[in-house]
């Protein structure tokens, strides 16, 4: 398994507001203290950083998504 590339179930939705996910998506802790798969727009909201214990970025690389930030 490669630890740069997304091994569970692609998401379709974003946790916050529920828009589609295209091309990027941050899995990641929000303020609210859950963590949740957010479209770039809700992560700058409501997320808390990318790294270790904070978050990861992934984008879309032909059919599968690569960690490119956290």
């Amino acid at each position: 398994m490669d630890k740069g590339k997304w091994s569970s179930k692609i998401p379709t939705h974003c946790d916050v507001c529920r828009q589609k996910i295209r091309n990027t998506f941050v899995d990641g802790k929000t303020v609210f203290g859950p963590w949740g798969i957010m479209c770039p727009l809700c992560y700058l909201g409501v997320g808390v950083g990318l790294g270790l214990g904070k978050g990861q970025r992934y984008m879309k690389k032909k059919k599968e998504f690569v960690k490119v930030a956290g």
